[in-house]
């Protein structure tokens, strides 16, 4: 091979490693000179730069915690171990959600959305950017004018809302563009995931329900519901819609038993009237070799 040759071939091989990098690929994770440290040592390195914030706002009051979250978050997730996972941004009208896409092909994606809103522009997107994989799109919101039509193009959808029990309630509904109360069917969490949907695997979970997020914080503790029915979850986005006093004790409450718990790290804080968090699985191990490091 001729030195020109040489080169021609190394920069082509640049080239497509660059495309990788600037694309975010996933496959450039599994390149075997292409290092990432494994899940306990990146949470470890996590946990080690939240300690003492987080121990601060846990002796906080509630209000402080609240109001203040984001700032251990937002610094601590520019580690350097952190920028070789690709938490991908994934826009809707109003709101962005993150996802990990997998490290290697031939997989499939199970992604359910807890209040669709009218607006699948987040699903459309991560099903063009999944490519050569595969994406199953569940989806459950009470309204079924709208939701039912969009949702259907990529998935399927659940006419009802999701909480902690099986019942008729009252809940917050998007209708001709606000929000107003209505009496709705909810089914409970574990009955969506298992009975309906029928699966015990989930790679995200998009939680955005208006304000059904409080009734749902148990269930992703250690030992919680889902450990109970053996329901794996390897991330998930929730929205915490805008607290009176008992929800903000409620937030911090969840927060500090995540944190505490050693499962999720957590992402992406956005703050508006609400806060918009991103949880990623560090702990089971087939969620870190599907996501994070093989």
């Amino acid at each position: 091979m001729t030195r020109f040759s040489t080169l021609l071939l190394f920069a082509a091989f640049t080239a497509a490693i660059l495309y990788f990098y600037h694309n975010q690929i996933p496959i450039l994770r599994s390149l075997p000179f292409i290092s990432t440290a494994p899940a306990s040592q990146i949470y470890y390195k996590w946990r080690e730069c939240m300690q003492d914030q987080m121990e601060y706002l846990m002796n906080s009051d509630a209000d402080t915690f609240w109001n203040q979250l984001e700032n251990p978050v937002q610094k601590c997730e520019k580690m350097n171990d952190l920028k070789m996972i690709p938490m991908e941004p994934f826009t809707n009208l109003d709101e962005t959600k993150y996802s990990i896409l997998p490290i290697c092909g031939n997989t499939v994606m199970s992604i359910v959305t807890i209040g669709v809103g009218q607006d699948v522009n987040a699903e459309v997107e991560l099903q063009k950017r999944l490519g050569n994989y595969s994406v199953q799109f569940y989806g459950a919101d009470p309204i079924v004018d709208g939701n039912d039509e969009l949702f259907s193009k990529i998935g399927t959808f659940f006419p009802f809302a999701v909480g902690n029990s099986s019942r008729m309630g009252t809940a917050s509904v998007l209708l001709e563009g606000s929000y107003t109360e209505r009496r709705v069917i909810h089914v409970e969490f574990i009955e969506f995931l298992k009975g309906i949907i029928g699966k015990s695997f989930f790679d995200n979970i998009w939680v955005d329900g208006e304000y059904a997020e409080y009734e749902l914080f148990e269930y992703f503790y250690n030992g919680g519901q889902l450990d109970q029915e053996g329901i794996t979850v390897c991330q998930f986005n929730m929205e915490f819609h805008l607290p009176n006093a008992d929800r903000k004790r409620q937030f911090k409450k969840f927060i500090t038993r995540i944190y505490q718990d050693r499962r999720y790290a957590f992402f992406r804080p956005v703050r508006g009237s609400h806060i918009r968090l991103y949880f990623v699985n560090f702990a089971d191990p087939s969620c870190t070799r599907k996501f994070i490091s093989e």
